[in-house]
């Protein structure tokens, strides 16, 4: 019996793995609805900064009311069920988030896996039952990790009165076998604290908070806008900001000015005239309602900063997962602990040496194509819970993690950096289905080839042509030849194309 917490796209991979390899699942979602981040919701929270640990009024899903995806529809779809037509009368091969959370739930129901998921039910916490395997009579600890203990109790509706919901809530506790963690990571903003943002007078928000450029609870028109963060959502949001703004400024860690502003990743001239770019914030100056840039260079006046800095990875059902007392190495802890951003200790990002295969994570890596690799994890772990794919012994998967961190030290990697992959994320996937024993005949070990020509296609031509690259050239689509071995797989199994 296994315990998946979340119902989003990681979620429902597992409960569709686990049940096809004979596992009992139940999946927790504290939200009315399939999908996670993927359900649109309008509202946002009072706290625009999500910097306040203890705010009462919490949105789960991130997502804007313009998004569109930022890779092609194949390349995100599951292997298991291709994601090459249209499940709404969005048609386009990046397509807006209705229609991916269409996608999930054509997947659920195509699997049947929507009669295992538990609405509304939050999960509380999550205990070990058995701590080693001298407190374990009846089940071999060596080999499966602890029983956990899960607490859940109803999940409080939006608008619905704290008061009541007090009187009201009831809990449950329930005894699994093992628990699947796949809650995201897309829901805590990470604002950064910068030396003088106590006093400074204009509006702090954070890009979790943003829907529209214009609306009811806040509005960009005719202001002056500086945007920190050029990844994905800076990158989209400050562009979408401009056509209403006065003026956005993209400030970003590290960043020069170009000699050529037409060449180069994201060129200068792709950007409105009313934007800029500047480097990383160092300072906001309340006096001035003005920004310090890293350069040295100012800006006045200023209406609003908007934090397009990430997310925090948090797991609040864990008792013990706590910064300040988490130790990066020699940690023999039944639950990983985070620092930074860094989950460990993790074998592959996945298992936890001291408690795995009862206790694994499914989502973790970013910068990926996440379904898939949701999907090749889900799998791992399904297979290691049956027993058909063994982990290796603890100190072994203790070692492994060791070494892993190591080398991110010796690299210079940031630990909030630990589980970004970009084009490293291919050859994990392959080895995930290695561990899973699949034959490399099966679909999810064949699909990887294109799937990696698409992804590095998509990358090249999104830095070369950041305003247009999700709509199409001309001339044929430059991973063409990716795109007709996506449709050619997904007729195979009996899936249709919309092209």
């Amino acid at each position: 019996r296994v315990a998946v917490i979340g119902a989003g796209a990681a979620g429902l991979a597992a409960a569709r793995e686990l049940t096809l390899e004979g596992h009992d699942a139940v999946v927790f979602e504290q939200g009315a609805e399939l999908g996670g981040v993927w359900v649109y919701d309008a509202d946002v929270e009072d706290d625009l900064t999500g910097a306040d640990a203890n705010r009462a009024k919490r949105v789960h899903s991130s997502v804007y009311a313009s998004l569109r995806t930022n890779l092609p529809r194949e390349v995100m779809g599951f292997a298991s069920f291709p994601f090459t037509r249209a499940f709404t009368d969005d048609i386009r091969r990046f397509p807006g988030h209705a229609e991916v959370r269409a996608y999930l739930d054509a997947y659920a129901d195509h699997h049947r896996i929507r009669n295992v998921v538990r609405l509304n039910t939050r999960v509380v916490s999550v205990t070990p039952i058995e701590t080693s395997s001298a407190s374990s009579a009846s089940r071999d600890f060596e080999r499966w990790g602890p029983r956990w203990l899960v607490q859940t109790e109803p999940a409080c509706v939006a608008n619905e009165a704290s008061s009541k919901m007090d009187e009201d809530r009831s809990t449950d506790r329930s005894a699994f076998d093992a628990v699947v963690v796949c809650n995201g990571h897309y829901s805590e903003p990470r604002s950064p604290t910068i030396p003088g943002s106590d006093g400074w007078p204009g509006t702090q928000m954070h890009s979790h908070n943003y829907r529209t450029p214009e609306g009811d609870r806040f509005s960009f028109r005719g202001k002056t806008v500086v945007v920190l963060g050029a990844m994905a959502s800076g990158e989209d949001l400050s562009r979408e900001i401009a056509s209403v703004a006065k003026h956005v400024t993209l400030a970003s860690r590290g960043f020069v000015k170009p000699s050529d502003a037409s060449r180069g990743d994201f060129p200068l001239d792709s950007y409105p005239e009313n934007m800029s770019r500047a480097s990383g914030i160092k300072e906001l100056l309340p006096e001035t309602s003005g920004v310090l840039f890293e350069d040295g260079s100012k800006t006045h006046d200023v209406d609003v900063v908007l934090y397009a800095t990430g997310y925090h990875v948090t797991f609040p059902f864990f008792a013990k997962f706590h910064e300040e007392t988490f130790q990066k190495e020699g940690s023999d802890d039944l639950v990983p602990r985070a620092f930074d951003n860094r989950v460990a200790p993790l074998f592959e990002h996945v298992f936890p040496p001291a408690s795995g295969p009862s206790l694994s994570f499914i989502g973790l890596p970013w910068k990926v194509v996440p379904f898939p690799q949701f999907e090749a994890q889900a799998r791992w772990i399904a297979k290691a819970l049956s027993g058909a794919a063994p982990l290796p012994d603890r100190g072994t998967m203790a070692s492994l993690a060791s070494k892993a961190e190591r080398k991110d030290f010796e690299d210079d990697v940031l630990d909030r950096h630990a589980h970004r992959m970009g084009d490293t994320q291919f050859a994990y996937n392959k080895r995930l289905y290695e561990y899973s024993r699949e034959d490399e005949t099966d679909l999810f070990l064949t699909s990887l080839v294109w799937r990696e020509a698409m992804y590095k296609a998509t990358g090249v031509r999104k830095r070369a042509f950041p305003t247009s690259y999700r709509d199409g050239p001309a001339a044929p689509w430059s991973d063409e030849e990716a795109l007709r071995e996506a449709r050619r797989e997904a007729a195979a199994l009996g899936f249709k194309s919309d092209h």
